[in-house]
C-alpha cells in the first residue's frame, strides 16, 4: 500500500472512530438495560457480543454508504488517486470491524466471568456456548460483508444514479441476505428482506467459504466502480 493509501487508511479510521465511541457506549448500555430490565428469554440468553454484532451490521453498512457520498469526492478533489482512495477505505474498513468486534469480544468474555442470575442463561452466539475463534471470524467477516455493500450502494448512486443505486440496493439485499441463510443469524436486513426462505444450514467450512466469496465479490464491485469514476463538480 503506498504512503497516501496509508495516510487515507489512517484519516478514515480516526474520522469513523469518533463515531464508534458514541454508538459501542450507547449499545452497551442499551444491552445491560434490556437484560437487567426485561425479562425475555430471547434477550436473556443472547450475549453482548452477540446483541453488538445485530446491531453493528446496520452502523457498518451505514458507515459504507458515506464512505462512498462523502469522503470519495473530497478526497479526490484534494488531489488523492483513486487507488489510494480505494486502498485507505479498505483497510480502514477491515481495522473498524476488528476494533468494533475486538472490544466486543473481550468485554463479553469479562461479562461470561461473572457467575450472576442475569448471565447464567447467556449463549456466546447460535454456533455454541463456547465458539469464541468461530464466532469472532464469523462475525468479523459478515459485519464486512455489509459495510462493503453498503460502500457499493454510496459509490453506485454517487457514479449511476438512482438507477445504478437501485440495482445495488437489490444486490445488497439478495447477497447480505444470502450470508444471514447461510448462518441463521436472524441479521435485521437493510431496506427490509424481501425474500424469506429458509433450508438446513450447512457445514459451518461451506458457510465460512460462502462468505468469504460474497464479501471478496462485493469489494471487488467497489473497486470496478471506484477505479476511475468521475468526480461531479459541485
Amino acid at each position: 500500500m503506498s504512503e497516501t493509501g496509508k495516510k487515507i487508511a489512517f484519516d478514515l479510521y480516526s474520522i469513523q472512530m469518533k463515531w464508534v465511541a458514541w454508538y459501542l457506549p450507547i449499545v452497551y448500555i442499551a444491552y445491560l438495560a434490556l437484560v437487567w430490565f426485561l425479562n425475555e428469554p430471547e434477550i436473556q440468553s443472547m450475549s453482548l457480543l452477540t446483541f453488538t454484532f445485530h446491531t453493528a451490521t446496520i452502523f457498518l453498512l451505514v458507515c459504507g454508504i458515506i464512505l462512498s457520498a462523502v469522503f470519495l469526492p473530497v478526497f479526490v478533489k484534494h488531489g488523492v488517486s483513486r487507488k489510494s482512495y480505494f486502498q485507505g477505505a479498505f483497510f480502514s474498513a477491515i481495522s473498524l470491524a476488528i476494533t468494533i468486534i475486538g472490544i466486543t469480544a473481550i468485554l463479553s468474555w469479562g461479562l461470561s466471568l461473572f457467575e450472576t442470575d442475569i448471565f447464567k442463561d447467556v449463549v456466546l452466539s447460535s454456533l455454541g456456548p463456547n465458539s469464541w475463534l468461530l464466532t469472532i471470524i464469523t462475525y468479523f467477516i459478515s459485519v464486512m460483508i455489509y459495510y462493503s455493500f453498503g460502500w457499493l450502494i454510496g459509490a453506485a448512486f454517487y457514479r449511476y444514479g438512482g438507477s445504478g443505486g437501485f440495482v445495488s440496493i437489490v444486490v445488497a439485499i439478495i447477497m447480505v441476505s444470502l450470508n444471514d441463510w447461510f448462518w441463521e443469524f436472524g441479521t435485521p436486513k437493510p431496506f427490509m428482506g424481501l425474500v424469506n426462505v429458509g433450508f438446513s444450514v450447512p457445514h459451518v467450512l461451506i458457510s465460512l467459504a460462502v462468505s468469504i466469496v460474497i464479501a471478496t465479490i462485493s469489494i471487488v464491485s467497489v473497486y470496478k466502480i471506484v477505479k476511475d469514476i468521475p468526480i461531479k463538480v459541485a
